[in-house]
Parts: C-alpha cells; sequence; structure tokens
C-alpha cells in the first residue's frame, strides 16, 4: 500500500524521475556511495556544475524542464535545475519535492537588472528533500564556474541544513535575500510560476525574457 512518501518518489509534471536513462544516470553518478548522504551530496554537486546556470534557456513548454532535455540543453534557472535534481533524487530512492520562494538577488546582471522591477525573483526554485529523517533544502543554481567569476560564495551540499543561496558574496556585499516560501510542489507547476510573474513584474518583462531567449542561436553560448 502507497506510503505518504511514495508520493515523493514518483514521476510529476516536469519531474522525469520514471525514464530509464534518467534512473541510469542516478545509479552512475552515485556509484560507489554507501550512506544517503553520500548520494544525495555526488547528485547535488553534479547538478549544480554539470548543467550551467542560465536564465537566456527556453522556459514557456513542460518540456523544458524535463531532466533529459536540461541535460542536453547543458544550460538551466533555476527552475530547470531543481526539477533534475529532483528526477535524480526520485530515481534515487530520495524522496524530493520543489520548493519556491520569493528572492532579492542584489547582485544581478545589468542586463536583468534592466528587467526586473525592485531585483526580485518570484517562484525562485530549490529542491526540498529528505534526509536523515528531516527535510532540508538545497539549491542547486549557481555552478562552480559561475561562482569563481562572479566573486559568489558556492552553494555547499549539507545533509543537516539548508543549502541555500549566499547573504553575501566573497566581497561581503548583500547577494540573496529570501523574502517569501511559497511552499512545494510535486512537479513544476508552470502555469502558477508564469501567471505569478505575469502579475508580480507585468506581462511585459515576460515577453523581454521571451525577447532574451530568442537571441540566443542554437548551439550559441547562452548570457549568465
Amino acid at each position: 500500500m502507497p506510503t505518504d512518501s511514495d508520493q515523493f518518489l514518483m514521476p510529476a509534471p516536469g519531474v522525469q524521475s520514471g525514464h530509464p536513462q534518467v534512473i541510469a544516470l542516478a545509479h552512475g553518478i552515485s556509484a560507489g556511495c554507501q550512506s544517503e548522504e553520500d548520494k544525495a551530496r555526488a547528485l547535488f554537486d553534479f547538478v549544480r556544475d554539470t548543467v550551467r546556470y542560465s536564465v537566456s534557456v527556453p522556459f514557456d513548454d513542460l518540456a523544458d524542464y524535463l531532466a533529459l532535455n536540461t541535460l542536453e540543453r547543458g544550460w538551466g534557472f533555476c527552475v530547470q535545475k531543481s526539477a533534475l535534481l529532483c528526477a535524480l533524487a526520485r530515481a534515487k530512492g530520495i524522496p524530493a519535492r520543489l520548493g519556491f520562494a520569493d528572492i532579492r538577488n542584489h547582485l544581478l546582471p545589468d542586463y536583468l537588472d534592466q528587467m526586473v522591477p525592485d531585483k526580485v525573483i518570484y517562484g525562485h526554485c530549490f529542491v526540498e528533500w529528505l534526509l536523515n529523517g528531516r527535510w532540508v533544502k538545497a539549491t542547486p543554481s549557481f555552478d562552480q564556474r559561475l561562482s569563481q567569476e562572479r566573486g559568489w560564495r558556492l552553494v555547499e551540499f549539507s545533509p543537516d541544513s539548508d543549502c541555500l543561496l549566499p547573504a553575501t558574496d566573497l566581497a561581503g556585499r548583500p547577494h540573496v535575500e529570501y523574502l517569501h516560501y511559497r511552499g512545494w510542489r510535486l512537479g513544476v507547476p508552470l502555469e502558477e510560476f508564469i501567471q505569478i510573474n505575469v502579475e508580480k513584474c507585468g506581462p511585459q518583462v515576460m515577453d523581454a525574457w521571451r525577447a532574451l531567449v530568442r537571441q540566443v542561436s542554437p548551439g550559441e553560448k547562452p548570457q549568465a
């Protein structure tokens, strides 16, 4: 009989945890790991650094969030990278879900600073997974290379506490401020995500985001 935690192990919209290639990848990444903590760490580090962070990627279709598509693209923003980590965790038997919050990013690059009102990102996404009997948050958004290039603090895995985007960068400047927790979802709430951003930022911001995506030619490196 299914238990309450079973829902956090099943595929869901945008969370491709049941695909044979995703299952094989999860097993391959965590090969040799003995404890659940070590498996989670291996999955987290893989997603954080293998998929480079960028918002200049398609986002209007649920297929844009599927694990295999994100891996093939090689780039993704917070929701896409979190959906990938969630899929790998579930494929490896670690209960996982998608958490959402509104944040203020004080260090937005210039091309985004002009688009985002008050530097507030609505519906920022991370993974919540069940480790050692408690739910903890894990944020795989910013890869190691980007963090080094920008002088940001790298988000490191921890099994015992939340791994959130740092409040300051390496120079001590304000970086990410968490404003409002929006709860968790089993899968990618695409319509809700787009609706929130239209309501909070205006349709012109979403149109500007789509224009940003269209500027990237096939095979071209997106802006981080």
